[in-house]
């Protein structure tokens, strides 16, 4: 187990790609139900007592449903969908580890309204755009810039998707 969270760790440091990922549907499955519960524990305590476990789980599954679908299409259109399963894990396995470190800088910070605050989380998802364009560079075949493009596409469609269907 650790040498694929090695492995997902690596691709955070553009030290491998989604190609190093083994295709196994039990890994895959895997990192779904974790980034699922992660962003499900991180929405229940950043939301407070507003937040209920029918909206976090609401949110969680159609932010992931919709990122895949996505991540599907394009890959389709492109004629990769035989790279999808790697890419997939590869995209939902980098963004856990991301998450859960902004979660812990989040919290060593405290107050998440202060100038420090935004702009550590304006570095996170930087870094999260830069992982995912060069997963999207690796996987498709593509110019990292255009990676990184693709990377801004998927994110901003998914939180218009999430945020349609489950209004909050």
């Amino acid at each position: 187990m650790s040498a694929i969270v090695l492995l997902f760790w690596r691709i955070c440091l553009f030290r491998a790609g989604p190609e190093a990922v083994p295709v196994s549907g039990a890994l895959t499955a895997l990192v779904i139900v974790t980034n699922a519960l992660v962003n499900i524990g991180g929405q229940m305590l950043l939301g407070g007592e507003t937040e209920t476990l029918a909206h976090a789980v609401a949110t969680s599954v159609v932010s992931l449903a919709g990122s895949a679908g996505l991540v599907w299409f394009v890959m389709m259109l492109m004629d990769l969908t035989n790279r999808f399963p790697q890419t997939i894990t590869a995209l939902i396995a980098a963004d856990i580890i991301l998450t859960l470190i902004a979660a812990i800088l989040l919290a060593l910070i405290g107050e998440t309204q202060n100038a420090f605050a935004v702009f550590v989380y304006a570095l996170l998802v930087s870094w999260t755009l830069a992982v995912n364009g060069f997963i999207f560079h690796r996987a498709l075949n593509i110019h990292i810039g255009f990676g990184v493009a693709m990377a801004l596409f998927v994110f901003i469609f998914t939180i218009a998707i999430t945020q349609t269907a489950v209004p909050g």
